[in-house]
């Protein structure tokens, strides 16, 4: 993987991890995010508008990119939010997270004949190992046969779907950006991911309980926009000429991000399962920076 690439999508991971871990300290529900969404395109107005003018003509099949990957994100939603209301956390964030990994080599090479070396399948294993090392309370046969019913879940089952969204959207999004000025596209589909929200939070919740969640934190919501979108971006930019699955990849470092953060700013115990998935983690990632 190019030097530089690496050191964007390695910075993207540090402002992922932080953005999420605000979100966790805010105990932000579908209020908090969507209000997110809201905040993040209003930020983002002004430079649109000045993106948008040095990139005209925008080509005229700018609005189905802006609409299939809006339509992509939200699938990806819905698939969360379901596998999340039969499912815990720790369980379905990295299935999802890590069940991408098991999607996008195949839609890669269909797409874009991408082709994984050997290194390259190396870190994708260490870091899928080191995710589920992650799920585990203690390195024990008892504690692996407690996972396991947990695996053949309805959870799991929604969490797999999100991921496969999640892969989908990471190609489509490659091939955007090829053709579109990053921002411009990230923005435009952004912008239909809030307005879709909005409308969701209008019919479902009551002014008072949108204003209750915005006054309590506004902060939190505004930052959680704002680097949402610059993580992303850089994501963008770099899954413009790197190899999407290498991409990916390396974006599991915000789970390390988010342990360290959540050990010394949450005060979370860091067991052993952790300690060891966090380095198969750092291993993988590392790996990925010795790629062609």
């Amino acid at each position: 993987m190019q030097p530089l690439a690496y050191g964007i999508v390695i910075s993207s991971t540090a402002t992922h991890a932080y953005w999420n871990f605000l979100l966790k300290r805010a105990r932000g529900g579908t209020i908090f995010i969507g209000l997110s969404k809201v905040a993040e395109v209003i930020c983002f107005a002004p430079l649109f508008a000045w993106a948008g003018m040095r990139a005209m003509p925008i080509p005229s099949h700018a609005i189905v990119f802006a609409v299939v990957g809006a339509a992509l994100v939200l699938l990806n939603y819905v698939a969360l939010a379901r596998a999340y209301a039969s499912g815990d956390l720790s369980l379905v964030y990295p299935v999802s997270r890590a069940g991408i990994l098991l999607f996008l080599p195949f839609l890669g090479f269909l797409v874009f004949g991408e082709r994984l070396t050997i290194t390259g399948w190396a870190a994708l294993l260490l870091i899928m190992m080191g995710i589920a090392a992650l799920q585990l309370s203690r390195f024990t046969r008892d504690a692996l046969g407690e996972l396991r019913p947990q695996l053949r879940s309805e959870a799991v089952a929604f969490a797999l779907a999100a991921a496969l969204f999640a892969a989908i959207y990471t190609v489509w999004d490659k091939r955007a950006v090829r053709q579109l000025q990053p921002f411009v596209y990230f923005y435009s589909y952004t912008a239909i991911v809030a307005a879709s929200y909005a409308l969701f939070l209008w019919r479902r919740y009551s002014p008072d309980a949108v204003a209750h969640v915005w006054r309590a934190d506004w902060r939190a919501i505004v930052q959680v926009g704002v680097f949402n979108t610059v993580t992303y971006l850089l994501v963008l930019i770099a899954l413009r000429d790197e190899t999407s699955s290498y991409v990916i990849a390396l974006r599991q470092l915000s789970i390390v991000w988010g342990i360290l953060l959540g050990r010394f700013l949450l005060g979370e115990t860091i067991g052993a399962p952790k300690r060891v998935g966090a380095a198969l983690l750092v291993a993988g990632c590392g790996l990925v920076a010795l790629t062609r």
